[in-house]
């Protein structure tokens, strides 16, 4: 019996793939594998006994499960395939960004955001996940928002969380800071006012991810830059490396750009970390 080569089997089919993540999590029977994965044993048996063949997966009765090569193998695929998708459910904001355009450091960035998604990521449509954003918010002494596309739900974020007294930092691109203060004009003047409101502005060709960072949570949207309302590619993560991961994120876009006003202090909300971003990603 000839085997395929392993990076072969696991990257030419994404049914495979599926099959192995869904049994990560533990033993399945025929009958639950088809139910979870919407499937059919017409479809899947021929995967399953691929992943038979090549000693990832091993089973009993109609019981699959992974064997230990398969464990291995699965804990270290999960991030890759974390990576692909994110690729892949964004290629419109990816496909838009030029490799010669982009400092080595956002790239590194973005690396280590794909690391922290497998942990502890949030599905954008999942209703548990809306409420605990929501928290989030209401919770945080503090908010960080990189505004780098037109949706009209971040003005009133700005405002809402400026009034009830927070921190709030916000990074626009130079072309959406243009537009919005054509549109909203009345309500940032407003907020200027604010000692706990600031504004910088990101000028360049680099159109960072929008991004909203609070005291436990990173939110995340990667825009094509078309100025659809309907796009809604996000990512929601929680706990403290992914708000590190945003912070750091959130910082470095701040250093490059000009701040528009600060509060009474004079005195930025995060630390300058300027040199040491040149040292760590050189």
């Amino acid at each position: 019996m000839m085997r395929s080569s392993l990076i072969t089997v696991l990257l030419s089919s994404e049914k495979r793939t599926d099959l192995l993540l869904f049994l990560k999590e533990k033993p399945r029977t025929i009958e639950e594998i088809n139910s979870e994965l919407d499937t059919n044993p017409v479809a899947v048996l021929p995967q399953l006994k691929k992943l038979k063949e090549n000693g990832l997966v091993v089973q009993a009765d109609r019981v699959y499960s992974l064997s230990l090569m398969g464990k291995i193998i699965v804990r270290r695929m999960e991030s890759l395939v974390k990576a692909f998708r994110l690729l892949e459910d964004n290629y419109d904001y990816w496909s838009g960004v030029k490799p010669g355009g982009a400092p080595s450091v956002f790239f590194k960035l973005m690396e280590e955001l794909m690391e922290l998604i497998p942990e502890n990521c949030q599905e954008e449509d999942d209703f548990s996940a809306y409420q605990e954003i929501t928290g989030a918010f209401c919770s945080s002494k503090q908010v960080f928002l990189i505004i780098s596309n037109r949706n009209l739900h971040y003005p009133n974020i700005c405002a809402e969380n400026a009034k009830k007294g927070l921190k709030v930092s916000v990074i626009f691109t130079q072309s959406i800071f243009e537009k919005f203060t054509e549109e909203f004009k009345d309500e940032l003047d407003a907020l200027l006012l604010l000692e706990n409101f600031e504004i910088y502005v990101l000028n360049g060709d680099l159109t960072p991810p929008a991004l909203a960072v609070t005291d436990t949570m990173v939110f995340a949207c990667f825009s094509s830059g078309k100025c659809d309302e309907g796009e809604d590619n996000t990512i929601v993560s929680f706990g403290e490396k992914s708000v590190n991961w945003g912070l750091e994120t959130f910082e470095y876009f701040r250093t490059q750009a000009k701040p528009l006003v600060s509060g009474a202090s004079g005195n930025s909300r995060l630390p300058d970390h300027r040199k040491n971003f040149e040292q760590k990603y050189k």
